[in-house]
């Protein structure tokens, strides 16, 4: 074998060697570390790129040759399918868009883990880092975001729904218009569809738990769900620590009724949903009345504890031509004396 078949040999070894390398596994864990099979392949490798190399240096083969090589070139495909697919599929996520390419290992436990500390965080009493937690954990997007919001409304956090999906979405609003039936005939047509939808189970518990007051059939959802191979065992211990909660007769409201109630009153007596419902819609109505989208801010950042939401209104407030440069200044100052506070709470 001559000095140029040699570096050829030592450049496809390395190609291989790299190739098996980035591949993985059919649930998606790397082969990297799989060091035998790897050998194992490159070695076939070699040894099928040292025939097509013989075979074009021998002459007196002629036109015979070609059709050994050709099925020499498919064995070398057969064997190496899976690495250039993988590469082509990461090139195209690049180019397409890079943010779509993602090199961190695949952990199929981080959501139990994330759930397991939402957890802790509530049973010790940390409301503030538990809320905190599920806000960041909706923007990265690693932990089911219909769990999210449960939790949230769970710690009294009033959720976003515009990230809904449309069905989900119309079933939300059907609820939230006390259609039970309604909103029940549509969740249990998408779950139907597709039994391991969490999102579609998650909000069908919390009807038949909170809003038809039957837990029976709540908890029968989830034993359905719990037969279903991806979901994690996180999210249907979850719903089950909240049935009990949901199920729980509502409280007999505190606040007057009186529509002449302030807002500083409410939020001095602890009613701070109350007093954010108040405050959300004369925001709408009213986008360039500063006190009251101050006032908002400050429910969710310095009484509620939800300091994420808050920064998110003072943020809207800056980005608003109708407030002066003394308005927003004053809105960031206040800001920062609730997230001094909290720190010097916690």
């Amino acid at each position: 074998m001559t000095f140029l078949n040699l570096g050829i040999m030592a450049l496809v070894a390395t190609g291989v060697w790299w190739l098996t390398g980035v591949d993985k596994t059919a649930g998606g864990e790397s082969k990297q570390t799989h060091y035998v099979s790897r050998l194992i392949r490159c070695v076939a490798i070699l040894c099928l790129v040292g025939v097509c190399l013989w075979l074009l240096e021998e002459r007196n083969l002629g036109l015979a040759a070609i059709p050994l090589l050709m099925i020499l070139s498919g064995a070398l495909a057969l064997l190496l399918r899976s690495s250039f697919a993988e590469v082509l599929t990461h090139g195209f996520l690049r180019l397409v868009d890079p943010n779509l390419h993602d090199d961190r290992p695949l952990d199929f436990g981080k959501s139990r883990r994330y759930m397991d500390t939402i957890a802790h965080l509530i049973q010790n009493g940390r409301r503030t880092e538990a809320i905190k937690l599920c806000e960041e954990l909706k923007t990265s997007g690693e932990v089911n975001l219909a769990t999210l919001e449960m939790t949230l409304e769970f710690l009294g956090v009033k959720p976003e729904r515009t990230q809904l999906p449309k069905p989900l979405a119309e079933a939300d609003r059907l609820r939230a218009q006390g259609k039970f039936a309604d909103a029940e005939k549509l969740l249990n047509a998408l779950l139907k569809k597709d039994p391991e939808d969490l999102a579609a189970a998650m909000m069908l518990v919390r009807l038949y738990a909170q809003d038809l007051r039957q837990p029976g059939r709540a908890h029968e959802i989830l034993r359905r769900l719990e037969k279903q191979p991806h979901v994690l065992a996180a999210h249907v211990e979850f719903a089950r620590r909240s049935i009990e909660e949901w199920s729980r007769p509502k409280p007999e409201p505190m606040v007057p009724a009186a529509p002449t109630e302030s807002i500083d009153e409410l939020l001095a007596q602890g009613f701070y949903g109350t007093a954010i419902e108040r405050l959300e819609p004369k925001t709408t109505a009213q986008p360039s009345d500063f006190s009251a989208w101050l006032k908002l801010a400050e429910a969710y950042g310095r009484y509620a504890g939800n300091l994420h939401r808050a920064d998110k209104i003072v943020r809207r407030m800056e980005a608003d031509p109708a407030f002066s440069p003394e308005q927003k200044q004053l809105a960031k100052t206040k800001l920062e004396e609730w997230r001094n506070a909290e720190n010097r709470v916690n």
